[in-house]
């Protein structure tokens, strides 16, 4: 029998502060948008011919915590999702879902929507499901690759044939290019047996090696993901799959001469050197009418851009923290270099955002 099935990760279901405001009813916008993704990929899972959704994990965001607004509006989504869509749903444990270490049930945020039939893998023992003529295979979040490894080595041994697929929450090395090797790398991964890894945790999808992939997860949430593709899968009986974009936001750093495409609802830092304050309001007045979801701006004043050397003699011209922080990014790359000066500001943009808005996630 030929059934697909649809794999989201990381939906980190949260009250997420920027960006977002909470209604009457005490819904929070960002929470909405992540609630109607998971809908939005559900509908096309279903509609693909699969009659499972998988949940690679990190169903919630703050470990050990979970807000009343929160839990309430994702079991009401995931109740209509097995309700009225019909699908059946099995969640895996996450790192961000636990309360300690290692997966412990009753330390899991998740394990109440087990009341409304979710499946909730959480434990020391694996889980399978048989989906037509394959089965997926599911072992929850391992504080230790190693043991991890163990784990999924133990249960490849016990299993006959070649159609069995395995769902894990870990680190996949190359799975983000800019992160380090502290994962484990995909030919350890693929060498174990399986037909397909499937691995939630870091938020970018990529097929690492044929046959091991990050899933990715289902919408951008910060600017960390900048760059990263988001969405949901949906694997065919043969091994093949698909990765599909929801119609979220995306978090995107833009600089001038962008088009309507890349603003219009999207969360949008923009970089620019501005020669006053009143053309850097104007530029954000812009970017709003051109639809973007939410507008953060990193303004560098004209005068205080110096190059070539580590002078200070421009420093009075610099009137916030953001430019003088800026301005000696710009100088240590251009008299030292070795680094990605865009990169480093965008660092420094974030904690500066942070600490000024209280924002920290």
């Amino acid at each position: 029998m030929t059934i697909p099935y649809g794999v989201i990760s990381d939906p980190h279901y949260h009250n997420w502060n920027t960006f977002a405001v909470s209604d009457a009813n005490g819904l929070n916008s960002r929470l909405a948008i992540l609630l109607e993704s998971t809908k939005e990929a559900a509908i096309a899972i279903k509609e693909a011919g699969a009659k499972h959704l998988f949940v690679a994990g990190d169903t919630f965001h703050v470990r050990g915590t979970i807000t009343p607004s929160v839990l309430h509006y994702v079991t009401e989504t995931y109740k209509w999702i097995i309700n009225e869509l019909g699908l059946e749903v099995v969640m895996l444990a996450g790192n961000h879902d636990l309360e300690t270490n290692d997966s412990v049930y009753s330390a899991n945020a998740a394990a109440s929507l087990q009341s409304i039939g979710v499946q909730i893998v959480c434990g020391q023992q694996p889980f399978s499901v048989e989906v037509g003529d394959v089965n997926v295979h599911f072992i929850s979040w391992r504080n230790s690759h190693a043991e991890l490894l163990s784990d999924m080595k133990a249960l490849r041994k016990r299993l006959e044939g070649d159609n069995h697929d395995i769902v894990i929450h870990t680190s996949v090395n190359k799975a983000i290019p800019t992160m380090p090797d502290v994962g484990i790398d995909a030919q350890e991964l693929k060498d174990i047996g399986f037909r397909l890894v499937l691995s939630g945790h870091y938020h970018n999808h990529k097929e690492v090696l044929p046959g091991v992939v990050s899933v990715g997860a289902l919408t951008h949430q910060n600017w960390g993901d900048v760059g990263t593709l988001a969405g949901y899968m949906v694997v065919q009986p043969d091994g093949s799959f698909t990765q599909h974009e929801t119609s979220a936001p995306k978090f995107v750093n833009l600089e001038e001469g962008v088009d309507d495409s890349e603003v219009r609802g999207n969360y949008v830092r923009f970089y620019a050197a501005i020669e006053a304050d009143e053309e850097g309001v104007k530029i954000k007045n812009t970017l709003n009418s051109m639809g973007a979801k939410g507008v953060v701006c990193n303004f560098v004043r004209k005068s205080s851009m110096m190059t070539g050397s580590a002078s200070t003699s421009a420093t009075s011209k610099i009137d916030s923290l953001g430019e003088s922080v800026s301005a000696y990014c710009q100088i240590m790359h251009d008299t030292d270099g070795g680094f990605d000066v865009k990169a480093l500001g965008a660092l420094c943009g974030d904690i500066l955002l942070e600490a000024e808005t209280g924002t920290s996630e």
